[in-house]
């Protein structure tokens, strides 16, 4: 009998019943090449990301250092890496290397422009190199005898092509005059150590300065070029004398030996004294030659002109008012017979239709016949009962004039400059002020320094050292600080009064 053994299934250890069974987790596989595809594709966006990041910084250090000039000399005249480029004092760039040129006779020299003197460097701009130089013809580059050497510039003119290589020039261009300026030739027999940029004097202030020197085109004298100042170039007249002012002047006589210096700088360069006569003659035009002197008569010194310059006459000049000549004639009875007479001035229109002038040449004498009373301004004769709104001042002179405005019945021609009414004030000023005569004849225009006038009752009397003729009678005078008419010009037993308008 055999034993029968119960059939048993294998015990599997972790074996749970098929009532809990759970799926048994797969991996999930892929292939070698879809992974690395993946990683190419993020891989490449980084790339593109530091590229840009690149560009940009390249674009910003390109744009901070600004760009690069070569300037081509023919010595490098001690010029080094970091040394400046300097325009009116300020930096506008660097050395960044210097080397030989390609033909080895000469330097080219490569400067980083910062960015925003870039667009100076075009096509017509000039270089040179600051460096110490005295001799006894000229002083300069004083202020690299301590410092580093610097490259200096001068801007060509606006809407110039840019361009990257220019030619520099061996030493410091000739200076250019100032728009507005005066341009004179002096022809001297000798050169006397006058040099360029040496300064032109009047009074001892410098007004200008030389610009050339050099032989006339038939060397037969020495020819200087002179720029006068634009605010300076009415002091120069005619009849204006000019000599050579070395800077200083040894004289040797009985009492002794004399020396007379001036300023280091002048006694280096010389320089050019000017004077104009008290009573000037008319205003000059570019291109005018003097002779230049050795030295001035004794009376050159003493002159002493009332001429316009200056800001002041800068501003009032292309407003000047216009005044024009106004006569009143008239007749008188003597002896039975008619005798005529008259009285010439000058009156200022005004915008608003009426006239300024003195009141003498408005309002005739009692002896004066009716009928034979006549005004005549611009060309026209107004008969005396013609004229109306006569209003007169409440200063007035011994001679009773004062000033007065009137209209007229028909109107003024067309090509009458009329003054802006609102120009014109209503009494002097409390205080006296630089004024100008303001006579049509430009050269006839007047300045008085306040310090020449003094105020009375009747007005702002002239100093007597101001010697004014007949011609100036009724001419407006204009303020210098406020453009306005502030009064009229009375002459009167040799003496001239601003009367107010």
């Amino acid at each position: 009998m055999s034993d029968s053994v119960p059939s048993q299934e294998p015990i599997v250890a972790g074996s749970v019943s098929k009532s809990s069974e759970t799926p048994f987790p797969h991996a999930n596989i892929k292939s070698f090449s879809d992974v690395s595809a993946g990683m190419r594709s993020k891989l490449w966006w980084i790339a593109l990301l530091c590229s840009l990041v690149s560009l940009g910084l390249f674009w910003y250090a390109k744009q901070g250092s600004g760009e690069l000039i070569i300037i081509d000399f023919g010595d490098s005249c001690g010029l080094k890496p970091e040394d400046r480029m300097k325009y009116r004092g300020v930096e506008i760039g660097a050395v960044e290397k210097i080397e030989l040129n390609r033909d080895q006779n000469g330097v080219s020299v490569h400067v980083r422009m910062t960015p925003l003197a870039r667009s100076m460097a075009a096509e017509g701009a000039r270089f040179w190199v600051v460096r110490p130089s005295v001799s006894l013809d000229s002083i300069q580059g004083l202020d690299t005898i301590l410092g580093a050497k610097y490259l200096a510039m001068e801007p060509a003119s606006s809407g110039a092509k840019i361009a990257s290589r220019f030619q520099g020039l061996e030493s410091s261009p000739i200076a250019t005059p100032r728009e507005g300026s005066l341009e004179i030739f002096l022809d001297a027999s000798t050169r006397g150590g006058l040099e360029s940029n040496a300064p032109v004097l009047y009074r001892g202030f410098r007004i200008g300065q030389v610009v050339q020197v050099g032989f006339a085109s038939d060397a037969r004298t020495v020819q200087a070029r002179c720029a006068i100042d634009p605010e300076y170039r009415d002091l120069v007249r005619k009849n204006s004398k000019f000599w050579n002012r070395s800077g200083w002047r040894l004289d040797v006589g009985l009492t002794g030996i004399k020396l007379d210096a001036d300023t280091l700088a002048q006694m280096m360069t010389g320089g050019v004294e000017v004077a104009t006569p008290t009573d000037p003659d008319q205003n000059v035009s570019t291109g005018h030659r003097f002779k230049l002197y050795d030295k001035p008569d004794s009376d050159w010194n003493s002159w002493q002109p009332s001429l316009a310059h200056g800001q002041a006459w800068n501003r009032v000049a292309t407003g000047m008012p216009q005044p024009i000549r106004i006569a009143m004639r008239w007749q008188e009875r003597s002896f039975g017979f008619r005798k005529n007479q008259q009285i010439v001035g000058w009156c200022l229109p005004l915008s608003d239709g009426k006239v300024l002038c003195l009141s003498e040449q408005t309002i005739p004498p009692k002896s004066a016949l009716p009928d034979s009373l006549v005004f005549e301004l611009a060309g026209q004769s107004i008969p005396g009962g013609q004229l109306s709104n006569i209003t007169a001042g409440a200063t007035e002179l011994a001679n009773s004039a004062k000033a007065s405005r009137f209209s007229t019945h028909e109107p003024l021609p067309s090509d009458v400059v009329r003054w802006p009414t609102h120009l014109v004030a209503e009494t002097l000023p409390d205080k006296v002020c630089d004024v100008f005569l303001a006579h049509p004849d430009s050269n006839s225009v007047l300045p008085i320094a306040s310090a020449r006038l003094t105020v009375s009752e009747q007005g702002w009397i002239v100093d007597d050292m101001i010697t004014l003729g007949l011609d100036y009678h009724g001419i407006p005078v204009l303020s210098a600080e406020s453009s306005k008419v502030i009064g009229l010009v009375v002459l009167f037993k040799g003496k001239a009064t601003v009367v107010a308008p």
